[in-house]
C-alpha cells in the first residue's frame, strides 16, 4: 500500500507516465520509420516535414515545397510510420512462427 502510494500517488501521475510512453512510441518509432521509409518508397518525391512545422499543409497533410517535392506533415507521417512498423513486425512474427 505504501509502495503504491509512493509510485503513483494519483491518477494524473499514472496518466502522465502512460502518455509519455505513448508519445515515445508515436514519435520515436512512427516518425523515425516514416523518415526512413517514405523517401525510399516514393523514390525521393515525398519527404517528411519537421515535427515543429505545422503550417501550410492541406487537409490531406501534404504541401509542395520549393524544389517541387511533396512534404508530408509530421503527425500524419508518424501514423503512416506506425502502420508500416506494425505491418513489418507482423510479417516478421509470421515468418518466425
Amino acid at each position: 500500500m505504501i509502495a503504491d502510494d509512493f509510485l503513483f500517488s494519483s491518477w494524473s501521475q499514472y496518466q502522465m507516465v502512460v502518455g509519455w510512453f505513448l508519445e515515445l512510441i508515436w514519435w520515436g518509432v512512427g516518425y523515425a520509420v516514416a523518415r526512413l521509409v517514405l523517401p525510399l518508397v516514393s523514390f525521393g518525391h515525398v519527404q517528411v516535414g519537421t515535427a515543429r512545422d505545422a503550417g501550410g499543409f492541406g487537409w490531406l497533410g501534404l504541401r509542395r515545397i520549393e524544389n517541387g517535392r511533396l512534404e508530408i506533415e509530421a503527425t500524419f507521417a508518424a501514423l503512416i510510420g506506425l502502420v508500416i512498423f506494425c505491418a513489418g513486425l507482423a510479417g516478421v512474427l509470421y515468418f518466425i512462427h
